[in-house]
């Protein structure tokens, strides 16, 4: 309660010290180009350092597309303050200097001076994280040279790497002083028609779907396979989501982000399907009603958030989410496994999965089969590896299994966004790239 009555008063006091809670941060925007504004909010980690440029840089992106790393991966997932404002005991900020992101440009408190602005495909999006990220370095040298890790979620993971690809061409043309070292997907958005076909088989094997609903879901999954491979990319995406609703016919709806919870029995939305994926999607949840003592994020962020980082006033926070994602239809069933082997063949930056072995909507037997068709010196040698247990506090938290600077993370307990379900597992991940955590 004293936590809640110093932000308040610092809240209602003309913002002096120009931030939201107590802990040490820096936020604001960098013009990625012409009528494109991209907001950023760092904070600076806690750790018992003589200097925060000890620790590394972490980059938070949040999936969608057009979901806000500000809010959602900042107060529901890992920042350092959770919805009812209370510190969160497992905030990466302990160990790391945390950068969340609000990308692409729509999401969040980023914003276009007009929607023809908006980016349409992975490429562009990864352009503007490089114009961020210099115009982040501009404004913070201190942070040149020191280690960089690009850790995305679902989506989030997807648009890393060809943000990775991109940073790392920038760097060796000299145009930016980052000093990227490793890239994280988080039950990512690699490859789209490769978890659409998992479904199913994942589902009746977990006796959550009978015989009967399989062949359902797997007639609209290969449907979906089947647009996608004579290039109808945005007719798959639309199937995709025919898909998922076959899924919630079958299984009395099943949450694609944890197949262990349990769903009020209603029907999944009185909106389309289309309107209703791209909600799940941007907002990381299907139903989460709020809880006592919590904000509801619209409003924290709009209410409380919006006036203490001096957003501009016509900025509404997640306003353009839906124009966002629905900009981005035509690239949403198309896989970036190509990028994944071009930074495995021509750099040393190392690359992670991580997946929640209980989510369905990325889930673990989809992203095993595109990690298995990889072309790299090392393919063979992954392959053959053992996987080994994770523990974490005599518990056993999931597995890895690693070779060269490629490796793969399965962890126990967790849905679609591990940090916040094992932030005991997580610790395993983080320290195998950082050597923190």
């Amino acid at each position: 309660m004293l936590f809640y009555s110093i932000l308040i008063i610092t809240l209602s006091s003309g913002y002096v010290f120009g931030q939201f809670g107590p802990f040490k941060q820096d936020f604001g925007y960098v013009n990625v180009r012409e009528g494109a504004h991209m907001f950023y909010w760092l904070f600076y980690t806690t750790a018992d350092v003589q200097n925060y440029v000890e620790r590394p840089l972490i980059v938070w992106l949040q999936g969608g597309p057009g979901g806000s790393s500000t809010g959602i991966g900042n107060f529901e997932i890992l920042g350092p303050l959770d919805l009812s404002l209370q510190e969160r005991n497992y905030t990466w900020v302990k160990n790391f200097n945390v950068l969340f992101v609000d990308n692409p440009v729509g999401t969040g408190f980023s914003y276009v001076d007009d929607p023809k602005f908006l980016t349409v495909n992975n490429k562009e999006i990864a352009r503007d994280f490089v114009e961020l990220m210099r115009g982040f370095y501009n404004k913070n040298p201190e942070f040149q040279g020191v280690p960089l890790y690009i850790y995305g979620q679902s989506y989030g993971g997807k648009m890393a790497i060809d943000m990775g690809i991109a940073m790392h061409e920038a760097e060796k043309a000299g145009t930016i002083g980052s000093n990227l070292k490793g890239i994280a997907m988080g039950n990512a958005w690699i490859s789209p028609i490769d978890a659409t076909l998992t479904w199913g088989p994942l589902l009746l094997a977990a006796g959550l779907v009978d015989e009967a609903g399989y062949n359902h879901i797997q007639r609209n999954a290969k449907e979906a396979e089947r647009l996608f491979n004579e290039g109808f990319y945005y007719e798959s995406s639309e199937q995709w989501r025919r898909t998922q609703f076959a899924v919630f016919d079958a299984t009395s709806n099943v949450d694609f982000y944890n197949i262990l919870t349990k769903m009020p029995p209603r029907p999944p939305s009185s909106t389309s399907a289309y309107e209703f994926s791209k909600n799940m999607l941007i907002r990381n949840y299907l139903y989460k009603p709020t809880r006592e003592g919590e904000y509801d994020l619209d409003d924290l962020m709009n209410d409380h958030v919006k006036p203490a980082l001096q957003i501009p006033e016509h900025v509404e926070w997640g306003a353009l989410s839906n124009s966002v994602f629905d900009t981005l239809m035509e690239d949403f069933m198309k896989p970036v496994t190509d990028g994944i082997e071009k930074l495995l063949n021509e750099t040393d930056i190392i690359l992670t999965k991580y997946n929640g072995n209980l989510d369905l909507i990325c889930d673990t037997p989809g992203q095993i089969l595109w990690v298995d068709r990889l072309k790299w010196p090392g393919a063979e040698q992954y392959r053959r590896a053992k996987r080994m247990p994770i523990w974490e506090d005599n518990k056993l938290e999931g597995y890895y299994k690693s070779y060269g600077n490629f490796r793969f993370f399965w962890i126990n307990y967790a849905g679609h966004s591990v940090p916040r379900d094992n932030p005991q597992g997580s610790r395993a991940f983080l320290r195998d790239m950082t050597g923190y955590g």
